[in-house]
């Protein structure tokens, strides 16, 4: 049940990210920027991230149902 939970939870996140809804993506780079050398990286990494979020929110969620 934590898996499936968890990997909803991490889906919402990257589409959120991908979406660039309310711009979250844009808000998370400016946060880390001046914390970080951010090289060639631009506002798009993390919306990068956001696809890999979802890639392993769906594995737990296929995961959850194997263990059910």
């Amino acid at each position: 049940m934590f898996l499936l939970i968890a990997g909803l939870a991490l889906i919402g996140f990257g589409v959120c990210l991908i979406a660039n809804i309310k711009e979250i993506a844009n808000r998370i780079f400016d946060f880390y920027a001046s914390s970080m050398n951010t090289g060639r990286a631009t506002r798009e990494t993390f919306r990068y991230v956001g696809i890999g979020g979802v890639l392993v929110g769906m594995l737990w969620v296929a995961a959850s149902f194997s263990m059910m």
